[in-house]
């Protein structure tokens, strides 16, 4: 290799060198992840009861790895961003109750083949079968449209406050209805959580979320958080008015 290429090699690895050092610098430690998820664990659970036949079918996080200083050389942070999302449907609690019976069945069945009980297992298929379809009106008639939740940290979405939307509101935290243009039976519904922005939400005309230019201090802060339901608007407004408000505000740190 001649000199001219290995120049080029060794300035090539200082530079990734050098850019690689300050992300590695920015990166948020295991611990401060951890508190973020834990976090969010939290608000997931402030949801509570689940309203019937609804059960959990998908979760997913969405959780920070970096923090940036709001200028360098600054000891104060930009906000960082977290979040996480869960669809609730019917169709599980379903197959799962089908499956369970099926399995039962199929044991009973099992255990007759081997005492040569043919007419024990001829009428256990029936009555399976019977069962079976059973379950599957049940689960036709129970149907509904799944509900998506989703939880997010330090977002600022700028909502205007329509009166006549308001599902309810409380010192730190407001909920905000919003139909659905393909719908007149759903709804998207946002509750707003920020214990310093919206302390007396009768006074405002908009949310507006903090989102400090000074940054802050701790890396992983979290300064208000959003609470987000789709779905069929009854069972929406219903659930959204039973989230425990005072844990989902105890999940925001206190000082900047």
């Amino acid at each position: 290799m001649n000199r001219s290429l290995i120049a080029l090699a060794m300035a090539t690895s200082l530079l990734l060198a050098g850019t690689a050092y300050p992300q590695e610098e920015n990166s948020l430690t295991r611990d401060e992840v951890s508190q973020v998820k834990k976090k969010l664990v939290a608000s997931l659970d402030a949801l509570g009861k689940l309203p019937a036949p609804y059960s959990m079918e998908k979760e997913s996080f969405d959780l920070p790895t970096n923090a940036y200083p709001v200028r360098e050389g600054s000891k104060r942070y930009s906000l960082v961003s977290a979040g996480a999302n869960r669809t609730y449907g019917t169709q599980k609690k379903a197959q799962d109750e089908a499956g369970d019976m099926s399995k039962d069945y199929q044991t009973k069945i099992l255990e007759a083949q081997a005492k040569g009980d043919y007419e024990t297992m001829a009428k256990l298929s029936q009555e399976m079968s019977q069962k079976m379809n059973q379950v599957q009106l049940n689960a036709v008639q129970a149907h509904k449209e799944p509900i998506e939740v989703s939880i997010r940290f330090n977002v600022n979405p700028e909502a205007t406050i329509d009166p006549d939307a308001v599902l309810f509101e409380r010192s730190g935290a407001i909920a905000l209805k919003v139909p659905d243009q393909n719908s007149r039976d759903k709804e998207r519904l946002s509750i707003y959580v920020d214990p310093v922005v919206l302390k007396s939400t009768k006074q405002l005309s908009r949310v507006s979320l903090r989102q400090p230019e000074e940054g802050v201090a701790k890396r992983n802060a979290v300064l208000s958080i959003t609470i987000e339901f789709s779905g069929p608007t009854a069972d929406v407004d219903a659930w959204a008015k039973k989230v425990d408000i005072g844990k989902v505000l105890s999940q925001i740190d206190g000082g900047n």
